[in-house]
């Protein structure tokens, strides 16, 4: 399944990505990257919706983004993605604290961790 980007920024001084994916475990991992031109250190963020969750992912962002529940596939993740990539291209959730608070208010639980390269 591909990658969602929400964000895709480039500075002089850094290069600054938020993405949606699946990982192996099946869990929706939204990924906020900086990547640092003047010494090379990469800082990421993610937060991952446990895959037993993504069900109510799907629903809420219907109920939320009025239509987007309209949008059809085969297979759960499908119809998740295709929603992602709607509200990517609508120009929502441009930091990860947007994508936390959205399900932080649904009470969608979630994991976050920070890795510095």
């Amino acid at each position: 399944m591909k990658k969602i980007v929400f964000v895709n920024e480039k500075s002089p001084h850094k290069l600054h990505t938020l993405s949606a994916s699946l990982n192996m475990d099946g869990e929706l991992v939204f990924d906020d990257g900086e990547i640092y031109s003047a010494d090379g250190r990469e800082v990421d963020e993610y937060l991952m919706v446990r895959a037993e969750h993504k069900s109510r992912v799907v629903s809420l962002l219907g109920k939320a983004f009025n239509g987007l529940s309209i949008t059809c596939s085969e297979t759960a993740d499908d119809r998740l993605f295709r929603m992602l990539d709607r509200l990517a291209g609508s120009g929502h959730w441009k930091a990860l604290d947007e994508v936390e608070k959205w399900l932080m208010d649904r009470n969608v639980p979630f994991v976050k961790r920070r890795v510095v390269y």
